[in-house]
């Protein structure tokens, strides 16, 4: 045994090895069944704060199981490439316009779903004869190399969204996240032991797009509803007299609509209508001549409300949407610089439940973004009753803040959050230290989720959750129950064809076998991979390799034993011979696993890691291990009849 002390003291430092790495796994098990076995809370608190350290650190470097295990959520992101492109044009137009819905009609086409942006981007302003530099970079530059500029910011937008990804879910704490790009626009996102989706997908597509805007005036924005309102009438009026003439024209329709007759008549209608005095006019035909503005209670939840005592412009939940597509059908009459945003959150609930949003007029340009903030913590507020976010900014946002805060004492500013106001505190004074704050929370879970979006920074373009799936605990019990029959099942099988056929051989095999499976699930856990579903099937196939390389080595010593060689002889002859044709099938093999890893997404990747793992082990156990027990064997007994090769 002296020549085989090497590789007695590797099985003995892999084995040793193997159960370091192993130990964090069985001691999360005992801890987490002892926490099962509590029997009222008291004693599970009681239990979780005398082990909470040993928890952590077995939970940490414990074998983590993948979602298809453990249960959690699959989620497939889609960049939108075209929100950023059109960010970055420059004298935008009704014709710009006309091509940006052109070609997102035409991104959406599953024949064409896969092309790139940039490229679909081109061949649209290609098709109407138009010069992209007319809005993209500098006006000498041709189109491909517009289009080449634009590939490669695109790329980079969805790299830089992986990462900002990343960082959100590492801050939310989830265990071995998967984060994957697939294709040139999608994020496959995999989130095990994950259940509360809707902070999730609030913690995912946040843009994290932070302003600072200055509100309007209240009797300016007033002002400006009151003028929507008129276009909105004048449309609606427009529309139902072209409905009336159309109806009474019959056969008439198109000469009609194409000549201005049509428009005299609305013109006629719609003074008709200002001519009826208020007091005259049914309440049907008030909100007729007021789309926006609510009429009387019946009408509160479809339209805009406003209180006359403080100036407050606000809809119910219920009329938002409509609002805002009233809104944005009448932006021609909405000045350039101005916009109007819903608030984040209710300010006041009716007494059936229903919540009121008040509708801020901001100045459309911010006055500061949140690529200055450099700090952001989620707290109570200082009288510890309201969950806020505080925030601090660099040098450059804390210069800008001042001068912003000095000159605007007394006006409020919106703090604007993805679309929605968070807060429009006052500016009481000057603020030289660059800290502000957002308030409007509904909880702390709110609070710290907004804090972890902004420290990841905003998303370079918009995302879409395009794919949701998710998998119960239950449904991972399931599969975590037919995965482990599958080991066994298929351990047995091997296990028992290879007494039956190699007898003492068989058995020896069947020994290193076991060795085998120790070290993938051990080299599994300390690699920090996650056992999954293929993973499993990838540990099955190991097994079958494993004995695979047995078997070769057990035939070359059956037919050199048959050739009358001595049974010692016979063995080293066998592994020697056999060991070219191991080395090959397993080689191939590691190569096809790692381009499976490379190349693969999610459950690919897992399959391809554990055959990795499990060709390296099955490579040791066939050549190393069995090969030091028939020395042993040799050795002790200096006989040739106690190992039977079947």
């Amino acid at each position: 045994m002296k020549k085989n002390r090497f590789r007695i003291f590797l099985i003995v430092a892999l084995t040793l090895l193997a159960g370091y790495l192993l130990f964090p796994t069985f001691q999360y098990n005992q801890l987490a069944g002892g926490l099962e076995k509590t029997k009222t809370p008291a004693d599970s608190l009681k239990y979780l704060a005398e082990n909470r350290k040993g928890l952590d650190d077995a939970q940490n470097k414990r074998l983590k199981l993948g979602l298809d295990l453990q249960g959690g959520m699959h989620v497939v992101l889609e960049v939108d490439v075209l929100a950023l492109l059109e960010n970055k044009a420059r004298n935008r137009d009704e014709r710009f316009e006309e091509i940006m819905t052109a070609v997102r009609t035409a991104a959406t086409d599953p024949k064409r779903g896969t092309a790139s942006i940039p490229n679909l981007l081109a061949e649209e302003f290609k098709r109407r004869n138009i010069l992209m530099s007319r809005y993209y970079y500098e006006l000498r530059d041709s189109d491909a190399d517009i289009v080449r500029k634009l590939n490669k910011e695109s790329e980079d937008a969805v790299g830089r969204a992986k990462e900002i990804v990343r960082k959100r879910v590492d801050q939310y704490g989830v265990a071995e996240p998967s984060i994957q790009t697939q294709g040139g626009r999608r994020i496959i996102v995999e989130l095990p032991g994950v259940s509360d989706k809707e902070r999730v997908r609030k913690l995912l597509k946040g843009t994290a797009l932070l302003e600072f805007k200055l509100l309007r005036d209240k009797q300016i924005a007033f002002n400006v509803l009151q003028e929507v309102n008129k276009y909105l009438a004048r449309t609606s009026s427009a529309d139902s007299a072209k409905k009336d003439f159309i109806a009474a024209a019959g056969d008439t329709l198109v000469l009609a609509t194409n000549s201005t007759a049509s428009d005299s008549l609305t013109k006629a209608a719609a003074d008709s209508i200002a001519a009826v005095p208020d007091s005259l006019k049914s309440k049907e035909q008030l909100q007729k001549e007021n789309p926006l503005f609510a009429v009387d209670e019946a009408s509160a939840t479809e339209r805009l409300l406003i209180d006359p005592q403080s100036g407050l412009i606000y809809a119910s939940e219920f009329a938002r949407p409509a609002i805002s597509k009233m809104l944005t059908s009448a932006k021609k009459v909405i000045p350039a610089d101005m916009e109007f945003v819903f608030g984040a959150k209710p300010f006041n609930t009716g007494k059936d439940g229903v919540k009121f949003y008040e509708l801020y007029a901001l100045k459309k340009e911010p006055e500061l973004t949140g690529g200055v903030i450099t700090e952001a913590s989620g707290t109570f507020s200082s009288d510890a009753t309201r969950p806020e976010v505080t925030m601090k900014m660099n040098a450059e946002g804390t210069a800008k803040w001042a001068r912003i805060t000095a000159a605007n004492v007394g006006k409020q500013v919106a703090i604007v959050l993805d679309g929605s106001v968070y807060s429009a505190p006052v500016v009481q004074g000057k603020i030289p230290n660059g800290s502000s704050v957002i308030n409007g929370i509904a909880n702390i879970e709110e609070a710290n989720d907004l804090e972890n979006i902004l420290k990841a920074g905003a998303l370079p373009a918009p995302v879409q959750i395009i794919e949701e799936r998710s998998v119960g605990p239950s449904l991972g019990a399931d599969s975590i129950r037919a995965g482990l029959y599958s080991v066994i099942f298929g351990f047995l099988i091997v296990a028992i064809f290879m007494v039956f056929y190699y007898r003492t051989a068989g058995f020896i095999a069947d020994f290193a076998l076991v060795f085998n499976i120790v070290f993938v699930i051990a080299g599994l856990a300390g690699l920090g991979g996650t056992l999954t579903l293929p993973g499993i099937a990838g540990l099955v196939l190991t097994i079958g390799m494993a004995v695979d390389a047995n078997v070769l080595i057990f035939e070359r010593v059956r037919e050199e034993a048959a050739r009358g060689k001595s049974l010692k002889l016979a063995v080293d002859l066998g592994y020697d011979k056999a060991f070219s044709s191991i080395l090959d099938s397993h080689v191939t093999t590691l190569a096809a696993a790692v381009l499976l890893y490379f190349f693969g997404i999610g459950p690919v990747q897992g399959f391809a890691v554990t055959l990795m793992i499990g060709i390296s082990a099955s490579l040791f156990t066939a050549l190393v291990i069995t090969k030091v027990v028939f020395d042993w064997i040799h050795d002790s007994t200096r006989t040739q009849t106690d190992v039977s090769f079947g």
